[in-house]
């Protein structure tokens, strides 16, 4: 079946521009409306930290603890930037940006400070989020159209595991919007060096624009020393976006210079943005990938009903989450995407095919070589959210193509009502959900009653949030709370009239003093079950699953 004219990408015109403009607008408005909902993820304490741990490497040469030297900076540190610059507002002469670095891990006043940041962090974590919804919509552009360029953001919005991440998760999230603005800009680029030139005497800035590629390419790496990929992405995208026609090996020598232009400026841009590399890049670099290829995670996590250490996870681990947690409507659309591409590929322009080759190696190579690897996944998908923008494009195209091959007025009419209707019902079930999106699950898998008990839920602890908040308002003053799950989340939110204790150093979990008058518990593996005397009093809940549980002692 030939490729319809509407599927070459057009300029933009004002009428898809302005639909365009309302969806991210729409989804701006929701997102800045709702993001003082959502609780705090158990790293984002020490995410916010690695600012503090590089102030130190720099000013006073004191080693940055743990693997966090292998850890990326730049959002973070555009997240402190912006906080003390709101510091600096409302304090004006009397501010000090260096009041809060003697603080000490396990103090309330550094729960207190991080806190503080997280209400800067979150907007701003979101604000990196449109970046994604704006790339998908650029691909879905390349793929199928200016027209149908609006569709992408609606789509990858309505993947509620992506949507969630977006407020609170402080590496994943802004990884994923770079990389996927990363995989938009460098189709642009190849096409415009696969463009027919106007005018042979022009000047060809592609060198130019490859040196500023391997800029962003640095900046993804910024977030995840992964984004590297991208340097062998390009080159492989721009080969079959050409079409091996004849001379296909001529193009590649002559562009070989821009490569090596851009692997300089990727590197000077990665090292700049790593402090720990600034002695020793090279080192670093390779000492980097080896901790990433080599990388132990302590904790088990919990799939089809088994508790696994996370280094003996099976190989479907990764597929089966991504099964379970992708609604089915845009699972049929990659799945109508992929054949879109397969049928037409041959006849796609360079820009189509430059875009296609990179969606896909982003989605596959890194989640490919884990899977072959056998490397430790845990956290659901979390690791690997950089797949769902990939998808959200193609299955949009997906969808967008089969429409177009529908030719009759009911055939259109039944297709748009089935997809408003899927749509509809994803929408539903995230407002059931809120704040808590991120543990959705689909309903061919059962969703999330189904999902209890056999994989991991609330595994960030977000909804101790709310349980704690209950207690406040329940507990009489001076009552003693533990709380399962992390200690500074507790002391971010508890109430000053109530007395906190450690489950570890007080309580010995439960072995050791007097059971505390009311326990909070995340539902990650044996928490919940402490303190078994104790009926639980409340439960945030959602469709019915306890997320997280208090019980009452005295």
């Amino acid at each position: 079946m030939a490729l319809k004219p509407t599927l070459a990408f057009q300029f933009p015109t004002v009428a898809p521009a302005l639909k365009l403009a309302t969806i991210l607008l729409l989804l701006l408005g929701i997102g800045f409306g709702t993001v003082g909902d959502y609780g705090v993820s158990w790293d984002e304490g020490t995410e916010i930290s690695t600012v503090k741990y590089n102030f130190e490497w720099v000013t006073q040469r004191r080693k940055i603890p743990k693997d966090l030297e292998h850890y990326g900076l730049l959002f973070n540190l555009t997240a402190e930037v912006a906080y003390q610059g709101k510091a600096l507002i409302e304090q004006g002469l009397n501010y000090n940006p260096l009041a809060e670095q003697g603080l000490e891990e396990g103090d309330r006043a550094i729960a207190q400070a991080i806190h503080r940041r997280i209400q800067i962090k979150h907007p701003l974590t979101f604000l990196t989020a449109m970046i994604a919804y704006g790339a998908v919509a650029a691909l879905v552009a390349m793929l199928t159209g200016f027209e149908y360029a609006w569709f992408g953001p609606l789509v990858l919005a309505l993947i509620p595991r992506f949507w969630a991440h977006g407020f609170y998760n402080p590496k994943d999230i802004p990884f994923a919007a770079l990389f996927t603005l990363a995989t938009a800009v460098g189709a642009a680029l190849i096409d415009y060096d696969l463009r027919p030139r106007p005018n042979p005497l022009s000047p060809h800035r592609f060198p130019l624009y490859t040196a500023l590629y391997g800029v962003l390419i640095g900046v993804v790496c910024s977030t995840r020393i992964g984004g590297f990929v991208l340097l062998g992405f390009f080159p492989f995208a721009h080969i079959i976006a050409q079409g091996f026609r004849r001379g296909w090996l001529g193009m590649i020598g002559q562009a070989a210079p821009s490569y090596l232009l851009m692997g300089i400026t990727w590197g000077v841009t990665t090292t700049v943005l790593h402090p720990a590399a600034w002695g020793n890049p090279l080192g670093w670099f390779l000492g980097t990938l080896a901790y990433l290829s080599q990388h132990t995670w302590p904790g088990v996590v919990v799939f089809a009903g088994e508790t696994l250490p996370a280094t003996e996870i099976p190989r479907s681990y990764l597929p089966v989450w991504l099964w379970q947690t992708t609604p089915l409507v845009w699972q049929v659309g990659l799945g109508l995407g992929l054949l879109f591409i397969g049928i037409n590929f041959r006849r796609f322009t360079p820009l189509q095919r430059g875009a296609t080759v990179l969606v896909l190696l982003q989605m596959l190579v890194l989640p490919g070589l884990a899977i072959a690897h056998g490397s430790p996944i845990y956290n659901g998908l979390r690791q690997f959210l950089f797949i769902l923008p990939g998808v959200g494009a193609i299955a949009a195209a997906g969808l967008i193509w089969s429409y177009q091959q529908l030719v009759g007025r009911v055939q259109r009419f039944l297709a748009l009502t089935g997809i408003t209707v899927a749509m509809s019902a994803i929408a539903v079930t995230m407002i059931t959900l809120h704040p808590h999106q991120y543990v959705y699950f689909n309903r061919i898998s059962g969703g999330l009653p189904a999902a209890y008990g056999r994989y991991d839920t609330d595994y960030w602890g977000l909804s101790l949030r709310e349980a704690i908040e209950w207690v406040n308002d329940q507990a009489p003053p001076e009552s003693t709370v533990a709380v399962g799950g992390p200690q500074y989340i507790a002391q971010m939110f508890i109430s000053p009239e109530l007395t906190l204790l450690d489950l570890e150093a007080d309580l010995d979990y439960g072995a050791k003093g007097s059971p505390p008058d009311y326990y909070v518990a995340m539902p990650y593996i044996e928490l919940p079950l402490l303190f078994p005397q104790c009926p639980i009093v409340h439960g945030v809940e959602r469709d019915g699953v306890p997320l997280s549980t208090v019980k009452r002692c005295n």
